[in-house]
């Protein structure tokens, strides 16, 4: 099918004056161009597909044909163009048995109409991304391109169901992804449910080889790491000898270093971790803490540069004695930490010194193992600029889907775009073939 039409256009200006584009540019935009052709576009769609039904309006003969032009009737809807009104027919199907529907609107099966919303996709999708960084009343004044914006409670009730949808997007393409590096963390939300003053949230980051590409695995509220753990095991997403980098969370580290998997404990975690048992013991003085501190996370670093140094020339008798050296100089600090009577952060080195070394004893066997958990870090930070300011407060479904948006969004951005792809049909383009041209035929000076 195949729509021409003719636009015409009056511009008056006064010829003594000079006009910067820009001006012009907002004169045409103040005449809603866009929005005026939709609706005559879509009219026009509506009446040839009646047309195709019923025939001509007013032919002879009309009265017995099977398809009876019915009522008109008119349907808003706002798109990122604007604000419309179309005036759509009715067509009745005189055939139709008594539990079928005898009336219908034939240019719905060209236009696609977002069920009965006001607000057709281009514009929910738009806002919705916009609430990934702002407020959903922030979201709601911040289209100045757009005519018309939806109000905060329908943004909200929008990034509800796309978050659950990207959800599912996400999930269709996780089983069989193999993942070698796990990165897992949590943190915490306030809570506006009457069960509970905080959300738990988990997040679990894939990373590839070579660690160029990261992807979501799982993003969950109030879940149990275990659960995470073994619905992502059963989809083969992590692999039997993957390594998990994360911090000390009990939780978090039985659930996903079952098997053959390996954990590597994140080394920045080492100082604040440390920092916070010395301080609970409260066995030393402030200055003795900080040079303990200090000691034990210059050997850790100095284990890392040694790695680093070492192993692209494959000098494993080098990269063997400083593990030695550091585990040496660390369990020495650790026996004098149980002397002192600070037990607490004995015990923290004691049970997390192999973890601490794992990237370097894996270097021996030629495996790289990343030594922090920086990506997942940064996934937190972007989950605190959205979700943990002081007056936020959320129910659960409602930061699930945030944070399912925000996320993918910033850690595999191509997914993000693809499941917006994929909800406006962009396939679709492909079929649709538009030209404009203008011709000034006429005006006078």
């Amino acid at each position: 099918m195949e729509i021409t039409l003719t636009v015409q256009l009056a511009l008056t200006i006064d010829p003594t004056e000079q006009y910067p584009l820009a001006v012009i540019t907002e004169i045409l935009a103040k005449q809603n161009i866009t929005s005026i052709l939709v609706e005559a576009l879509v009219e026009c769609l509506n009446e040839r597909s009646v047309k195709n039904f019923c025939g001509e309006k007013h032919a002879h003969g009309n009265g017995t044909e099977r398809f009876q032009r019915s009522a008109t009737c008119t349907r808003s809807a706002v798109t990122t163009a604007g604000e419309h009104t179309f005036t759509l027919d009715y067509v009745e199907d005189t055939t139709a048995g008594e539990d079928e529907q005898s009336h219908f609107r034939p240019v719905e099966n060209l236009i696609q109409f977002d069920g009965k919303k006001r607000y057709q996709e281009d514009i929910s999708l738009k806002t919705a991304d916009l609430a990934t960084t702002l407020s959903y009343r922030d979201a709601a004044s911040a289209g100045d391109g757009f005519e018309k914006m939806p109000s905060p409670d329908t943004i909200q009730r929008r990034v509800k169901d796309y978050g659950q949808k990207l959800s599912s997007f996400v999930s269709d393409h996780i089983p069989g992804t193999e993942a070698e590096t796990v990165i897992p963390d949590g943190t915490k939300c306030h809570s506006q449910d009457d069960d509970r003053s905080q959300h738990e949230v988990q997040i679990t980051l894939a990373e590839d080889d070579d660690g160029e590409t990261r992807s979501v695995l799982d993003v969950s509220v109030n879940a149990d790491w275990i659960d995470i753990a073994s619905d992502l095991d059963e989809q083969n997403a992590i692999t039997d000898d993957a390594s998990v980098v994360s911090d000390s969370e009990n939780r978090l580290v039985t659930a996903f270093t079952a098997e053959d998997r390996y954990h590597q404990l994140d080394l920045v975690h080492v100082p604040r971790s440390l920092r916070h048992r010395l301080s609970v013991d409260g066995a030393l003085e402030l200055e003795t803490r900080k040079e303990i501190i200090s000691d034990v996370s210059g050997e850790l670093f100095h284990l890392k540069n040694s790695v680093e140094k070492h192993r692209p020339e494959e000098e494993y008798s080098a990269i063997r004695k400083r593990i030695a050296r550091t585990r040496e100089r660390i369990e020495k600090t650790t026996w004098q930490l149980s002397q002192f009577g600070s037990e607490k952060a004995a015990a923290y080195l004691r049970r997390g010194l192999p973890s601490m070394q794992t990237f370097a004893e894996k270097a021996l066997d030629g495996i790289e193992v990343r030594w922090t958990s920086n990506p997942v870090e940064r996934a937190m930070g972007e989950v605190a600029k959205r979700c943990k300011r002081d007056w936020m407060q959320w129910s659960r479904d409602g930061l699930n889907a945030v944070l399912q948006l925000r996320l993918v969004k910033y850690q595999d951005p191509d997914r993000y775009n693809q499941f917006f792809d994929t909800v406006l049909c962009e396939s679709l383009n492909e079929k649709i073939h538009c030209t404009t041209s203008v011709e000034a035929t006429g005006g006078e000076v």
